[in-house]
């Protein structure tokens, strides 16, 4: 393998073509021809040496080996957008796509507003958004893989490097099916009721987990699992199917309003959590991380 037969763009066209399985709309996304696309498709299978695709009568449909190519190919055109991103930055240039952090729980209602208000303001900004847990969109963030995170912000201890814009708070209440809510006299719900009962919950890298089960400890109860998911919208869809109870943030009425009910808990039980912009203070001079706080600050005031 000589070093021009396996070229970026070769690999760009491969992305798009395993993305759209067809050569027209691969050619159409590209301002390619269909020719042009299956050339380099044909190139880039002489240079890896090995079939990538098999032809079923007009169309082509990808091998094992294109699968494997296509999660290479991704993780090195991402890695080279990062290493340019990097580059700019030491010279003093801003990153040419806006990598914003934001927990799943916030996608519904939330994020797009921001985003648009962001949009608003920089037009030209190229806005890429990865969804996580708290403690994944962290570890992106300390990386520099993302270059803010809408998160949870009650747990973040003080760190000179960090710089954290609380933007509102949400309690932590029992849910559980509308129609199925407890029956109870007026005013919050003694969680030790609950003890051995049915819950569906996240993992404690999520903060909403670590939240209910250090709700449950000073409750001085042990809930039954009745399962475990591994996203909050997965979490809610058990819950409303009748799978068990969950402690969850009132946020999560905006994915399905109305199919769940939350009870407030007891004022000693209850925990609140703060979600906020967070960003490396090293970025503060960056115009689109002033545009993100500014637009977050006007969404939520």
């Amino acid at each position: 393998m000589s070093s021009d037969e396996i070229t970026l763009r070769k690999l760009e066209i491969f992305l798009v073509f395993m993305r759209e399985r067809n050569l027209a709309r691969a050619a159409e996304a590209m301002s390619l021809s269909s020719v042009s696309i299956h050339k380099a498709i044909h190139s880039l299978e002489s240079a890896v040496g090995c079939p990538l695709f098999a032809h079923r009568s007009r169309s082509l449909e990808p091998l094992n080996s294109a699968f494997v190519l296509e999660r290479h190919a991704s993780e090195i055109i991402e890695r080279i957008q990062r290493s340019v991103d990097d580059t700019r930055a030491a010279a003093g240039i801003s990153p040419s796509i806006f990598r914003i952090g934001s927990l799943y729980s916030l996608t519904v209602a939330l994020v797009p507003r921001i985003v648009n208000a962001l949009k608003e303001s920089v037009p030209e900004c190229d806005i890429e958004l990865v969804l996580g847990s708290n403690a994944d969109l962290e570890a992106k963030l300390a990386a520099g893989d993302i270059d803010a995170a809408l998160i949870c912000v009650h747990e973040l201890g003080r760190q000179r490097h960090r710089i954290v814009k609380p933007l509102f708070d949400d309690e932590i209440q029992l849910a559980c099916r509308a129609g199925d809510a407890p029956r109870r006299p007026a005013g919050p719900i003694d969680l030790a009721r609950y003890d051995g009962a049915p819950f569906v919950v996240l993992s404690q890298e999520f903060s909403t987990g670590r939240d209910s089960y250090r709700m449950f400890q000073t409750a001085g109860i042990t809930p039954r699992v009745a399962l475990r998911a591994n996203d909050i919208f997965t979490l809610t869809s058990l819950v409303k199917g009748g799978v068990g109870h969950a402690l969850l943030p009132g946020r999560i009425d905006d994915i399905y309003p109305g199919a769940l009910s939350f009870t407030p808990v007891a004022e000693a039980q209850r925990v609140t959590q703060t979600l906020g912009l967070c960003y490396l203070k090293s970025r503060s001079a960056d115009p689109r991380i002033a545009a993100l706080e500014q637009a977050a600050i006007a969404v939520t005031a």
